[in-house]
């Protein structure tokens, strides 16, 4: 049965229902001092943004969340992860895209309130020998609208770090996907396709609806008779829609997967 299904991997996760909305603001004039010679001051008031960019990405207090890890039969992985507030609103948001073709892709977005102020993207072209790293950033203002976007490119990833940043046309990148993946809607709704077993595990598999679909694995054991009523009658249910939660398990030798916690068959126009 395995032979279905591709390769998948179990990345430690933990589902989160994340939005935007209702968040507590974080001031972008009351943290950390900034340091100033880290980054070319593009416009005024740039170090408020950098020095509240520095305590999300440092600070302790924030919570870490996961999406599901999905990879296709091509092993190209998509994720998202970031980081909640106390109220469980989203202040940091992170996608990972990995390519078998040897391209990495990371976009981040930081929120204080309901005011997405930056985003980061950073693409690593592995099969270049030269100009394979590269980054865009904008900061964007109260109005949503870009203040200045920025770009540095390099041969490896410390390279391009040493280079100074170049204006460029502003760009700003849409977070709706990672919010999605993050939250099982829109193409990313997850739907059960069947099952797999290992000497020491069984495992639920879900993915997308769509050609080509992507799929991720959650081990689940007899506490979860739906998960076993879906296995056990697998043409009943093939891409019955699921809402699934799931902790972070680390098994032996290190191994780690993601574990089942909840279950629920939703209808299709939930």
């Amino acid at each position: 049965m395995i032979n279905r299904f591709t390769p998948l991997l179990f990345l430690i996760c933990l589902s989160f229902a994340c939005s935007p909305a209702d968040r507590q603001r974080l001031s972008l004039t009351n943290k950390n001092s900034p340091e100033r010679n880290k980054k070319e001051q593009l416009f005024n008031g740039q170090w408020e943004y950098d020095s509240l960019i520095r305590y999300i990405d440092t600070t302790s207090t924030l919570a870490n969340f996961f999406s599901l890890e999905y990879s296709d039969n091509q092993q190209n992985n998509r994720s998202a992860k970031g980081k909640l507030n106390s109220k469980n609103a989203i202040i940091m948001l992170e996608m990972e895209e990995t390519f078998s073709k040897g391209i990495q892709l990371n976009t981040q977005y930081y929120y204080s309130g309901n005011f997405l102020f930056y985003t980061h993207q950073t693409v690593k072209d592995y099969q270049k020998e030269t100009n394979g790293f590269m980054e865009v950033f904008s900061y964007m203002g109260n109005n949503k609208k870009v203040i200045v976007s920025a770009s540095r490119i390099g041969n490896d990833e410390e390279d391009m770090l040493s280079k100074t940043p170049i204006v460029c046309k502003k760009i700003a990148f849409d977070p709706t996907e990672a919010m999605n993946l993050v939250n099982q809607q829109g193409k990313y709704e997850t739907r059960f396709q069947g099952s797999i077993e290992t000497e020491a595990l069984k495992f639920i598999v879900v993915g997308t609806r769509g050609n080509p679909s992507i799929q991720s694995a959650l081990a689940y054991n007899d506490d979860f008779p739906l998960a076993k009523e879906l296995v056990a009658n697998e043409q009943l249910y093939l891409n019955r829609r699921l809402k699934v939660e799931f902790q972070r398990v680390t098994g032996k030798n290190g191994f780690t997967y993601q574990g089942l916690t909840r279950v629920k068959l939703l209808n299709e126009n939930e």
